[in-house]
């Protein structure tokens, strides 16, 4: 919780008891599937909400670079912090999933959304676009770091634009996983 940037709080936003699929012996939940705890809010059971709950924090809690225009249920954007498979050769280890929860299309083609995917390829932080698929289904992911995104990062925006459109065309494409779940006893989903 020290990484988190002060005045930041979720609010009504609840993307993160909807959006990801958790897999914790204490708890499950298929992606896409609102927690049976999201009942009368966004937690019903906020104060004593289970550790794998307590411990999470999307992107815009702890990224100074994404302003309040970034917090999920605002943008459309479920952002997290990616610390694995973050594919190789990149010397930071740590990327960023931006995960399309609304209206894809439209988001991608926005100037805070368009300069954060330019400024993160520039800086070669590892970034992923992706698509929810199906309730039970994993996501659409495409890395965004390009030889095309690189380029485009620094000559022009308009490009970038075009990429993130392009990108989507690619994600729609995608043959959905279902999710697997490794543990069992708790499933959340509703």
């Amino acid at each position: 919780m020290e990484n988190l940037i002060a005045g930041r709080e979720c609010g009504e936003c609840r993307m993160c008891c909807i959006t990801p699929m958790i897999d914790n012996p204490d708890m499950q939940k298929k992606s896409g599937a609102v927690c049976a705890h999201c009942v009368s809010g966004p937690c019903d059971i906020y104060q004593t909400r289970p550790p794998v709950c307590r411990d999470f924090f999307c992107a815009w809690r702890s990224m100074e670079a994404m302003g309040p225009e970034w917090r999920p249920d605002k943008s459309g954007v479920f952002a997290r912090v990616e610390t694995r498979n973050i594919p190789p050769g990149f010397a930071n280890r740590t990327g960023i999933s931006l995960t399309l929860v609304a209206n894809p299309l439209k988001t991608v083609r926005q100037p805070w959304f368009i300069d954060f995917v330019a400024g993160a390829v520039a800086n070669k932080v590892p970034l992923f676009l992706m698509v929810p698929g199906p309730v039970g289904y994993g996501a659409a992911k495409a890395l965004l770091n390009t030889p095309a995104f690189a380029e485009a990062a620094v000559t022009a925006r308009s490009r970038v634009k075009q990429l993130l459109e392009d990108a989507l065309k690619g994600l729609a494409a995608y043959r959905f996983q279902k999710d697997v779940l490794s543990h069992s006893g708790n499933d959340v989903s509703r």
